[in-house]
Order: structure tokens, then C-alpha cells, then sequence
């Protein structure tokens, strides 16, 4: 065997040791400890910090609950103190002089931390006598002093009744307070809150009760409670103004005594608290929502209420629906946001936003994050310095196993390798069953067989050498057929073309360039709607993608444009071109003249049209006397079916109505004389409340047998006036007990078509419908209006509720029913049975709250006066 001679390698050429093996592997083991090392302290200290965010959350919870329960224990006093306030003005009325005593009595509780700043008793004014009631107010001056002032019984002030802290009173009950919003009081000068309760005398609203807190005195409330809490508390009305703020902002802000701030003004003071207004639009929402699930006023009770601006007049209806139903019952967590840098705490602070009961004001609960930072980084610290440890020695560990295991051996086969020692690399691949034995093994197995390459080139010259013989011998053949093919297609009469497989030329003959009136250099390389764009050709691209497809020749007819206009008819055939690997690469096609064909076919074509007109005629004649005959045969069949159909539904109608009527009206005719021999007999007697009841039925029951009498409806026309007239006294009771009140218009006598036990089935279940499920069982108010006029030839009955209407997904599953003619719900089979009998229409329109409006068109009844009028 041949030795192969190695490169050889000198010294110098050797890398260093800091691209060694050993290196790269500490590298890359001191990046992978770095990332492991950081990500584990990355996630622990998330994980801590997730974990006492939590914890002072809980802690702001928690504190928040006992702030509020204790302003809650405070503001229940005020509310006890004017509900009694109310009490006694209700009792003392119409005794100013009593009141004078109490009052003063009631509002001076002798106590040091009392916060009220006045009260009073505010009576409803009398349009009739102005002057009659006066207020009674009293406020505390400057030595703590209850002073009685009279400003506003003199016209000089606004009038208290429109006040914000007066009007909601108006619809509270009467152990129920109000607090107002932080307002300056235009007699004392004092900025504070107002608590009212409504006086009432026999469940009439005769006034107010007010007990006045000032401002002061909440905020050192709010000062006291706040002690014990690492930061601070800030306390909100409804309407966003501010009760109370640490010392500290009140220093840093331009207050002044008569100015009355809200968070709006403090957000642009101090833009950091920017970021409590979503939090403090959230809180308004849940109340709005609140009301909306339970009201408990109509829309024309709230509009006593004062118009507010900036959208507030829909908070302050949801706080009149919500506190009578003592909602908030407790403390409500609406939101807990962050703060960056909070300008008191010079710090990251957390923010828990409560809602309290009763007063509906906003506590905010200020606390650092100080803390709660410091010590995340005290763990992920300390975690870190023992993982440090840890990956330096596991590092250690798996360096001094990877060199025993993978660098030795690694470098000793590179050592080998570079000092051409074959023989060390067989007593390496003997002595080594590991991969590292294989990999010795694979590099003689290598060099072996670049030696037999070698000897393999000498072979591979001497077959090339005898290779360019026989292709010299190859190309004079093929220069001999392409002189053939050239002749072919220079003197052929077809049309001869070739494409590859893109639809451009690759091969045209001389006939084909003369028909289309182009030179051989203009057509090759080239796709027909490059050559002809204003000619379309999709048959012929068709016909090449089905011979592409199949792989098999394709023939068909196919016209082709020529230069001197116009188009000629070829029957082409196309076939597949294959290379010398049998792969296709193109289309060939074959075209022969079939213009004189065509002419011929054109003579026999007019000759055959000839004759095919002479038989359409023949059988046109044919045709026409069998439908002559077919039409007379079913005109006699269809009347026959007619007369069939006429006569059993005149039999229908016999069995199906008459009975009916006559049995209704027998039997409410026999019930009435038994009524009326009973109501002779109670009136003989004294009359007591079954006596009403006996008469009252026996009343609907001489309605209804007019309403039924068959009789008379036969003879007599139904007029609607008079058949509404009796409808409604008999549905007296009815409506009566369901506090109906029924308005009915008419304008004309209309006579209706149809008899009157089937306006009675109609109406009456309308009605009752109505009556059960149109209003609500706490509605104060029902109406019902009745209008019925005449649209010829219809007459129109219009009956309008104010109950609780429809929804859109009600009304669309009404009409949805209305089209399958289905009888499933009672509207549904009330048109149903106007529209199958009566011949009638039914209409509905309705809105939530807003009621129902049904419209029905009935056919009118001409009588032979009213037809002698018209015409």
C-alpha cells in the first residue's frame, strides 16, 4: 500500500492556549453559570416582590376596613343626631316656638371632638303662603358658640330649596341621610359637608333636617386616624372634592381658605396623581351600574334633582337610587394602583382606592414601597452570593471530568494526526472501543481511500480519450438529420411550430412566417401574447396545457389569424417534445388547411337549415291543436274541482260557526235571568260588598250576552263604538282590579265585516294579553287608549300602553313567528285568528319603557246608504 503523505505542520503554526479546548469549555461554562446565576435571581426577586405586594395589599385592606369602619361609627352619630332632628320638626310642626328650644338642645353635645359646625330645620316652601314657614339654621362662631342667622329666609340668598344638599331629600326616605358634597356656605363662610334627612308628616314631604360638619374638623379626623399608618390618608366626596390631605401637601399646595379643590385640580397641581383618575372613573361607573340594577324612581321623580355640569347628574341619580337601598353594606376595595415617586413620600407608593357606605366618599390609602423593594433585594441577594459559590464549584467539577473524558483524548488524536504517526492512530483504534476509536479508525479508513482514488484517475483519462471519439462520430450524424429537418421545414405546405414549456417559439417553418406575415427571428423566444396582444387565444392555450397534462397527441380544429386579416381554419395535432432523458421540455404542433372543407360545409349547412325550418313549421301546426284541446279539457276539470271546493266549505263554515254563537248566547242568557232574579232578591236585603259583586256580575253579564247574541248580529250590522261600548263594561272589573285606566275615541260609526262572537274571541284576548303581561305590578300609572278611524276600505283600531314594552330581540322573535304562521304565544295566534278569519292585518311597535302600540286593520262593511253616498 502506498503511504500518503501528510502536510507537514510546523510549530509555530500551533494555536495558543487561549483558543485551546480547555479554554473555550471555561468560557463557555463561566457564561452558561452567569445566565443560570441571573435568571435565578431575576425570578426570585419577582417572585418576593409579587409576594409582599401582595402582603401590603392585604395590610392596606385591612387598615382601610378600620378607618372606615370608625368614620362610619363617627358619621352613624350625625345620622342618628338629624334623623332625630327630623323626627322632633315633624312632631313640633306647627309649634316654631318648641322648635327654637329643641333644636339648639339637639346640636350642642358638650363634647370636645364634636365636628359639628351648624344644623337646622329647612321647610318645604309654600307657593300659596311663601312667608308662613321659615328656616331655623344655627352655625358656631369663632368661640364655639351655636348663633341662629336668618339670611336665608331674606331674598338676598339663593333659595336653600335649590340647593344640592335639599333637593335629593325630596325622594329619600325618612330615616335615610344625604351627604353633600364639600360645598362653602354663602351665610357662615364655612367650608363643610352636609348631612339631611326629609322631614315628613303623615308620608308627605314637609321639609329637611341638616347637620353641618366643617372641613376642619374631617381633616383632623383623618389626621388622627392616620397615626399609626406608615403614610397617608386622602378623602374624596362623590363628586371628587377634597375632604382631606396630609399636612405635608396642604404645605406643598396654594390653598386658599375660601377655595374648595377637587382631584381634578390637585391631578394638575401635582400631575404624579394623574394616574388616580381612571382609578376614581372606575369607582363612579360601579355606582352608575349599581342603580341601574334595582331603580327605584321613575325619570320623572329625578328630574327634581340638580342639573350638575361635567357629567355628574347621572352619579347623583345613581347615589338616590343606591343609598335607600343601603348599598354599599360595607367597605367596597374598588381598585390598588402604583405611584411613581410620590411627592410626600418622596418614593414608589401603593394606592388603595374604598368606597364608603352611606356618604359614598372615596378613601385613599397612601403607603410606601420602600420596604417592600428593600427587602426583594435583601433575598435576591443572598441567593445569589450561595449560587455564585455553587456554579464556581460544579464548574470546577465538570472541567476537571471534561478533560479526562473529551480534551485528552482529543488532543492526542490532533498530536498524531500532526505528526503523521499512522501507526499511533491503529494503536489508538485498538485500544479505544469509544467513539474516539472510531473517529482513528474513520481517518485510515479516509486515507485509504484517497489512495485507491489515485489509481483510479489513470482509468477514468484513458475512457475520456475514447469518449471524444465516439462524439465526433455523433455530431456528423446529427449534422446530417438537421439538414434534413431543415429541408422539411422549408418546402412543407403545413404549418409546423414548436414551444417549450413557457409557450415561447423555439421552432417555426417558412409556411407558418408567411401566413402570419412575420420574420423567423420576430417569432423565436417568443409567447403569443407577446407577438399578438390583441388576439385571444384560449383554445390554443388549452389545447397545449391538456397535451402538457396528458403527455399524449392531441388533435382538434383551431382557427389562426393571418396577416392579410381575418382567420383560417387548420386542424392541428399536437404532441409532447421530449430531450434525450426522456424529460418533456416543449410542444410541437402539426397544422393542415381546412379552408376548403370548410366552404363545402357551409352549402350543405344552408341546405340542411332549409329543411329544419320546413319541419319546425309542420310541427308548430301539430302543437298548436294540442294545446287547444288541453286547455278546453282543464277549463272542465277546474270548474268541476270549483263547485267541489265551494260547496265543502260552504259545509264547513255551517258545522264550524253556527253552533258556536247560538250555544254561547243560550247559555249567557240563561246564567243572566238567574242573576237578575238574584240581584230582585238583593235588593230586598241590606246591601253589603257580595251584594256589589252579585250586581256587578250580573252588570258584565247582560254586556256580554249583547256582545253574543247571535240573533241580532245576523240581522243587525256590528257597529264598533257600540261593541267597544259593551266590551269594556263587561272587562269593567278587570281593568279595575288591575287599576286600568281605559281612553276610547271614535270618531264615526264604522261597521265592521264579520259577526260579533268573532270580534269578541279577537278583542277579548287582546286585551287579556295586555292586561297580564303588558304592565309592571309596581307601575303607578297604567293608561290604555283605544282609537279606531277609517282608511277605506279598512277600518284602523289602535291600541297604545304605557307598560313596560318590547326589546328589539323580542319584537324580532314575534315576527319571526308572525311569518311561519305559528301559533306558539298568544300574539301569535291573535293574528294568526284575524288574519285566517277576519281577513284583517296586525301590526306592533314597541320600545323598552315605553309601552306598546298594536295596529289592527279590519275589513269594513258597506251599507247601501253609505255605498248610494260614495258613488
Amino acid at each position: 500500500m502506498t503511504q500518503l503523505r501528510l502536510p507537514k505542520v510546523h510549530h509555530h503554526s500551533r494555536s495558543s492556549w487561549r483558543s485551546g479546548l480547555s479554554a473555550k469549555f471555561i468560557w463557555v461554562q463561566l457564561f452558561v453559570a452567569f445566565i443560570i446565576i441571573a435568571s435565578t435571581i431575576w425570578v426570585l426577586w419577582i417572585i418576593q416582590r409579587d409576594q409582599l405586594l401582595r402582603q401590603q395589599q392585604e395590610i392596606n385592606y385591612t387598615y382601610g376596613q378600620v378607618v372606615i369602619s370608625r368614620l362610619k361609627e363617627i358619621t352613624g352619630q350625625y345620622e342618628s343626631l338629624a334623623i332625630a332632628m327630623a323626627s322632633v320638626a315633624g312632631l313640633y310642626q306647627q309649634q316654631p316656638q318648641q322648635l327654637q328650644q329643641l333644636i339648639p338642645a339637639l346640636l350642642d353635645r358638650k363634647q370636645r371632638d364634636d365636628l359639628i359646625s351648624g344644623g337646622g330645620i329647612w321647610p318645604e316652601p309654600d307657593t300659596q303662603h311663601p312667608t308662613a314657614a321659615p328656616s331655623l339654621f344655627w352655625y358656631r362662631d369663632a368661640s364655639n358658640a351655636l348663633v341662629q342667622i336668618s339670611d336665608y329666609n331674606r331674598n338676598a340668598v339663593i333659595p336653600y330649596h335649590t340647593e344640592e344638599w335639599y333637593r335629593p331629600t325630596r325622594l329619600y326616605p325618612a330615616d335615610v341621610a344625604f351627604w353633600s358634597p364639600a360645598y362653602r356656605d354663602p351665610t357662615s363662610g364655612i367650608t363643610m359637608v352636609t348631612a339631611s334627612v326629609p322631614v315628613r308628616v303623615e308620608h308627605k314631604f314637609v321639609g329637611a333636617a341638616t347637620i353641618d360638619i366643617g372641613l376642619n374638623g374631617i381633616n383632623g379626623l383623618f389626621h388622627d386616624l392616620s397615626r399609626d399608618l406608615s403614610g397617608y390618608i386622602i378623602a374624596l366626596d362623590y363628586r371628587n372634592r377634597l375632604l382631606s390631605l396630609p399636612q405635608g401637601l396642604q404645605q406643598q399646595l396654594p390653598l386658599t381658605p375660601a377655595q374648595v379643590p377637587d382631584m381634578q385640580w390637585l391631578s394638575e397641581t401635582m400631575p404624579v396623581f394623574t394616574a388616580l383618575q381612571p382609578a376614581l372613573k372606575n369607582v363612579d361607573d360601579a355606582i352608575i351600574r349599581q342603580a341601574q340594577l334595582q331603580p327605584q324612581f321613575t325619570d320623572v321623580q329625578l328630574q327634581t334633582l340638580p342639573s350638575l355640569v361635567n357629567n355628574q347628574h347621572d352619579l347623583l341619580k345613581a347615589i338616590v337610587e343606591n343609598a335607600p337601598q343601603g348599598w354599599p353594606q360595607t367597605a367596597e376595595l374598588i381598585d390598588t394602583i402604583e405611584l411613581q415617586q410620590d411627592p410626600l413620600l418622596a418614593e414608589d407608593a401603593m394606592v388603595s382606592i374604598f368606597l364608603m357606605p352611606g356618604t359614598f366618599w372615596k378613601i385613599l390609602v397612601v403607603t410606601p414601597l420602600s420596604q417592600l423593594h428593600h427587602n426583594a433585594y435583601m433575598l435576591a441577594g443572598k441567593v445569589g452570593f450561595f449560587l455564585v459559590i455553587i456554579q464556581l464549584l460544579a464548574m470546577l467539577l465538570l472541567y476537571l471530568l471534561q478533560r479526562r473524558i473529551f480534551i485528552s483524548p482529543i488532543s492526542r488524536i490532533a498530536a498524531t494526526l500532526q505528526n503523521q504517526n499512522l501507526a499511533a492512530l491503529e494503536m489508538l483504534q485498538r485500544e479505544r472501543q469509544d467513539e474516539f476509536g472510531g473517529l482513528a479508525g474513520s481517518f485510515l479508513t479516509r486515507v485509504q481511500q484517497l489512495e485507491t482514488e489515485m489509481a483510479s484517475l489513470y482509468a477514468t483519462n484513458l475512457a475520456q480519450e475514447q469518449q471524444l471519439q465516439v462524439q465526433e462520430l455523433s455530431q456528423q450524424e446529427l449534422r446530417n438529420r438537421t439538414e434534413q429537418l431543415t429541408a422539411l421545414l422549408k418546402y412543407s405546405q403545413h404549418i409546423i411550430h414548436m414551444k417549450d414549456l413557457n409557450g415561447c417559439y423555439t421552432l417555426v417553418n417558412d409556411k407558418y412566417c408567411e401566413l402570419l406575415g412575420r420574420e423567423r427571428e420576430q417569432l423565436l423566444g417568443h409567447r403569443d401574447q407577446q407577438l399578438f396582444p390583441n388576439i385571444e387565444q384560449p383554445l390554443t392555450i388549452q389545447h397545449e396545457q391538456r397535451v402538457l397534462q396528458t403527455r399524449a397527441p392531441f388533435s382538434a380544429e383551431e382557427p389562426l389569424h393571418i396577416h392579410h386579416g381575418g382567420t383560417r381554419a387548420f386542424f392541428v395535432t399536437r404532441f409532447a417534445v421530449r430531450d434525450e432523458l426522456a424529460e418533456l421540455n416543449g410542444v410541437g404542433a402539426i397544422g393542415f388547411d381546412l379552408s376548403g372543407v370548410k366552404r363545402n360545409e357551409v352549402v350543405l349547412q344552408n341546405e340542411i337549415a332549409q329543411l329544419q325550418q320546413q319541419l319546425q313549421q309542420l310541427q308548430q301546426l301539430l302543437q298548436q291543436q294540442k294545446q287547444q284541446q288541453l286547455v278546453a279539457s282543464q277549463q272542465k276539470q277546474q270548474e268541476k274541482r270549483q263547485q267541489q271546493q265551494l260547496l265543502e266549505q260552504i259545509h264547513h263554515l255551517q258545522q264550524q260557526e253556527l253552533p258556536l254563537p247560538r250555544l254561547l248566547s243560550m247559555l249567557v242568557s240563561r246564567l243572566s235571568q238567574q242573576l237578575d232574579q238574584l240581584s230582585a232578591a238583593i235588593y230586598q236585603q241590606p246591601a253589603e260588598t257580595t251584594d256589589r259583586q252579585f250586581l256587578q256580575q250580573a252588570e258584565s253579564l247582560r254586556h256580554l250576552q249583547a256582545l253574543l247574541n247571535y240573533q241580532r248580529s245576523e240581522i243587525q250590522p256590528l257597529e264598533l263604538s257600540e261593541f267597544f261600548h259593551h266590551l269594556l263594561l263587561f272587562m269593567a272589573p278587570e281593568l279595575d282590579a288591575h287599576q286600568i285606566k281605559v281612553e276610547f275615541h271614535n270618531g264615526q260609526r264604522l261597521i265592521a265585516a264579520g259577526k260579533s262572537w268573532q270580534h269578541l274571541l279577537l278583542f277579548y284576548r287582546l286585551l287579556n294579553n295586555i292586561l297580564s303581561d303588558a304592565y309592571l305590578n309596581a307601575q303607578p300609572e297604567k293608561h290604555l287608549k283605544i282609537t279606531i278611524s277609517n282608511i277605506t276600505p279598512n277600518i284602523k283600531v289602535v291600541l297604545q300602553d304605557n307598560g313596560r314594552g318590547m326589546n328589539a330581540t323580542q319584537l324580532a322573535s314575534l315576527k319571526q313567528q308572525w311569518q311561519r304562521q305559528s301559533r306558539d304565544s298568544s300574539l301569535a295566534a291573535i293574528r294568526y285568528y284575524l288574519k285566517t278569519q277576519l281577513h284583517g292585518e296586525m301590526e306592533i311597535d314597541s320600545a323598552p319603557g315605553k309601552g306598546c302600540r298594536v295596529r289592527l286593520l279590519l275589513p269594513e262593511l258597506m251599507l247601501p246608504e253609505q255605498k248610494l253616498t260614495t258613488t
